[in-house]
């Protein structure tokens, strides 16, 4: 490799480390927002909390390394084009494509490490913090009672309308226990209550105003009906926080190896599948395109900072523009369209409306395109 191509290197990368912390840090902002809740308002442990926070950031940099590498071509090839080195340069007979065999081999060894980190490291880490997130969740269910979701908690199926996360008031409250063996079901209906802790090992709900459905005997027509103005419901829960390692795991807690070996499974089941049986047949389809389309997003996005390379060394040299402001901005607009394409892709192969293959990598081919008409431009 000659001198020139480790000069370009050496350009790329502080702005590369530089724009990594700055996305990094800006993408963490909203998760550090939340986590903060976690621990002032719902009482969470610190140890806990941090952890979440250190199990979160694979699935950031696995986003950010790409528009880092974009930050830095930008930056390097906006002040190469400001200080006429390009210029110089093809005064030398050194042409624009030829000043991208430096950037372009350091780009490649990013591409490589992301494509370890992303089969290794992140499916390891969402798998962490999920199992974490329950086992929080375990000890204090009151964090998960979310307005208008459904909440388990031990035998009881909880869900409000409003909740006020300062007060512990709530609106609109339904709460179903299930009673001897699964058999019978209570379910309580309340206009407001108010929902606080004893200690960690119970909570409880003091509803006003409602009525409870309890049903009798093995006919679920038979039940009573009573009715209350004010009534206390206590839950005992589980005191110790340990995190649970969950044997199941989603698609985007899979290693390439493991998303395989469901691919596999999942034909199986296809072929001992009635074929007549053809919504069935569908949803297995679908389960594997979702693997599918994991595979190669493990991929295509770590081979994006390649064409953004290509990319920003030619817009920067066409407008001649230096500096992080200009950088940042052209960056946020590259990377938004690129991944409203890739989020769009990823959902239109999950429902099989496009092949996966052609989902994940349509976003680098058109970006990669674009990057080639523009460099070309450059040589002129």
């Amino acid at each position: 490799m000659k001198k020139i191509d480790w000069y370009l290197i050496k350009e790329h990368i502080n702005p590369f480390l530089g724009g990594l912390f700055t996305f990094t840090i800006l993408l963490l902002l909203n998760r550090v927002y939340q986590l903060m809740d976690l621990i002032i308002r719902k009482g969470v442990p610190i140890l806990a909390v941090f952890k979440i926070f250190l199990y979160s950031l694979p699935f950031i940099l696995a986003m950010t390394v790409s528009m880092a590498l974009l930050i830095a071509s930008l930056v390097s090839y906006g002040k190469l084009a400001q200080d006429f080195e390009i210029m110089a340069f093809k005064s030398l007979g050194i042409s624009f494509q030829r000043t991208l065999r430096g950037p372009l081999l350091f780009s490649f060894f990013v591409f490589l490490f992301m494509c370890w980190f992303n089969d290794r490291v992140l499916p390891e880490a969402n798998h962490r913090v999920k199992n974490l997130i329950f086992s929080v969740y375990a000890k204090k269910p009151a964090v998960r009672v979310e307005e208008g979701v459904f909440t388990t908690i031990n035998n009881y199926l909880v869900y409000v309308e409003k909740k006020d996360e300062k007060t512990g008031t709530l609106k609109g409250v339904k709460i179903v226990e299930t009673l001897k063996n699964r058999q019978n079901v209570r379910t309580i209906v309340a206009k407001s209550g108010n929902l606080s802790s004893i200690g960690d090992s119970v909570i409880t709900f003091v509803l006003n105003n409602g009525v409870i459905y309890e049903s009798l005997g093995e006919r679920n027509e038979d039940f009573r009906e009573i009715r209350f103005k004010k009534q206390v419901l206590k839950i005992k829960v589980d005191t110790e926080l340990r995190e649970k390692d969950r044997k199941y795991r989603t698609e985007r807690e899979m290693t390439t190896k493991m998303l395989i070996a469901a691919m596999k499974e999942k034909d199986r089941e296809i072929r001992e599948t009635d074929p007549r049986d053809t919504v069935r047949i569908r949803i297995l389809k679908r389960l594997k395109n979702r693997y599918l389309v994991e595979i190669h997003k493990k991929f295509s996005l770590p081979f994006a900072g390649i064409v953004f390379i290509i990319l920003g060394a030619a817009i920067a040299t066409l407008t001649k523009k230096g500096g992080y402001g200009a950088a940042f901005g052209f960056s946020f607009l590259v990377f938004t369209i690129y991944y409203i394409f890739l989020i769009g892709g990823e959902e239109l192969a999950r429902r099989g409306y496009v092949p996966p293959f052609i989902a994940m990598w349509f976003p680098d081919f058109l970006t990669g395109i674009v990057g080639y008409i523009l460099a070309r431009r450059c040589e002129g």
